[in-house]
């Protein structure tokens, strides 16, 4: 499944450069490992969408409630490609 999220331009440019390789979420779309992110950078400044773009996809998946995550929440880890 793909999800459309908002990421904020400083998180954004870290996934960019490969050093932000996971995303925490509340999980209210129950995210599963294989499903495609589409991370599109929004401006809190411009209360607007900037138009850039990166697609990751969810290798792994820690659920909140351990490992201080908080129930509801989940860490993904990310990758690039889609196979």
């Amino acid at each position: 499944m793909k999800h459309l999220l908002k990421i904020l331009p400083e998180y954004f440019e870290e996934v960019v450069k490969g050093t932000k390789t996971f995303e925490v979420r509340k999980n209210d779309r129950g995210f599963e490992v294989g499903d495609i992110l589409i991370l599109a950078e929004y401006s809190i400044s411009i209360q607007s969408f900037t138009g850039r773009v990166i697609e990751k996809k969810v290798t792994y998946i820690l659920e909140g409630g351990s490992f201080g995550v908080e129930k509801g929440f989940v860490v993904m880890g990310l990758k690039n490609g889609f196979s």
